[in-house]
């Protein structure tokens, strides 16, 4: 869902006092034929302490708490966020759910035939980018049920990953295409693709190691966050790593406070939600990533979030390892081989 498509359908709506109502907000008010309300919070005593404008920005002033969120947005989602203690997408879910939109509606279906036809085609050209059309759509939880589920991966075993942790993820393996299968779960926890990963990987082979078993929105996922989310917000930082695999190693490590983006390249959609988080983080790419394309993807982010990276300057890794192919490797590089990102 987006923010904006979903503020205009609010306010046109008049869906504000509803939504105020369902937080638990008292005393609420409209003044200056419907400019904007006036209410108190749940647990606050001033009937008066909270203002919200009915525009089609919803923005919103709170005089005894701060809800700005990590864009400098203080808003009738922000004030959701702060409300419910939730993270954005929970909030904008627990939105659609009382104005009766579908969370996952895209916008651009209400679009005119023939501007959905031109989008498609400058998409062909290569003038829009993937993630302005990629579609994030849960798929039937069946579909799991082809994979075999049972955690019997030993050989992931000898590559750090548990047999809990495949439990715990899901892993199956499919026998079709002959690779593990990785379920891909959203922020919400729903089933929105799978991805599949050579069983072995032989240097001659030149298949893919990776490659979509089940379609995915990719440029929207943050791998693992449906799980490591509460984590992220007890540790106050989030490990950012390349592959799932690595999300899993470091899990079964009892590093739980970790996400994948599925490369070493961050999309729009990707750096707000890990902006969202409003955490400090730790980037955790392969050996053969530069330094300087690390800090290209640093640059994305704003000022306010707080980075490092972990670059091997000790050479603890080889060839294309990742920092989480090691547990002892992964401890002395987030001691030692942590850098802090610094804008020039």
């Amino acid at each position: 869902m987006d923010a904006k498509y979903l503020k205009e359908y609010i306010f046109e709506n008049n869906h504000i006092k509803t939504i105020l109502s369902e937080l638990g907000m008292h005393h609420i008010i409209k003044h200056n034929s419907g400019k904007y309300f006036t209410c108190g919070q749940p647990n606050g005593d001033n009937p008066i302490s909270t203002i919200v404008y009915n525009n089609e920005n919803l923005n919103v002033k709170a005089y005894t708490r701060n809800i700005t969120d990590s864009f400098g947005n203080s808003d009738i989602i922000s004030l959701v966020c702060y409300i419910r203690k939730c993270y954005f997408s929970h909030a904008l879910k627990w939105l659609c759910d009382i104005v009766g939109l579908d969370y996952y509606t895209n916008p651009d279906e209400e679009l005119p035939e023939s501007i959905r036809w031109t989008r498609q085609l400058l998409k062909m050209m290569q003038y829009i980018d993937e993630e302005e059309i990629e579609v994030l759509k849960p798929i039937n939880e069946w579909i799991l049920s082809y994979y075999h589920q049972q955690p019997i991966l030993q050989w992931w075993q000898h590559e750090g990953i548990s047999l809990n942790t495949q439990a715990e993820f899901e892993i199956g393996f499919d026998l079709q295409t002959e690779r593990i299968a990785i379920p891909i779960r959203d922020e919400l926890s729903n089933l929105v693709g799978v991805k599949g990963r050579l069983f072995l990987r032989d240097p001659s082979n030149l298949l893919s190691k990776y490659m979509y078993i089940e379609p995915c929105a990719k440029t929207h996922i943050l791998y693992g966050l449906h799980k490591t989310f509460k984590h992220i917000k007890k540790k106050g930082y989030v490990i950012v790593c390349e592959s799932e695999k690595g999300v899993l190693q470091l899990w079964s490590q009892g590093y739980k406070n970790a996400v994948s983006i599925g490369g070493h390249s961050f999309s729009k959609i990707q750096i707000e939600k890990i902006t969202r988080l409003d955490t400090t983080v730790i980037i955790a790419f392969d050996k053969d990533i530069t330094e300087s394309d690390i800090l290209i993807e640093c640059a994305k982010f704003m000022n306010n979030i707080n980075m490092y990276y972990i670059m091997d300057k000790d050479g603890l890794l080889e060839g294309k390892q990742s920092p989480m192919d090691d547990t002892m490797k992964f401890e002395r590089l987030l001691k030692n081989n942590k850098y802090t990102y610094t804008r020039s």
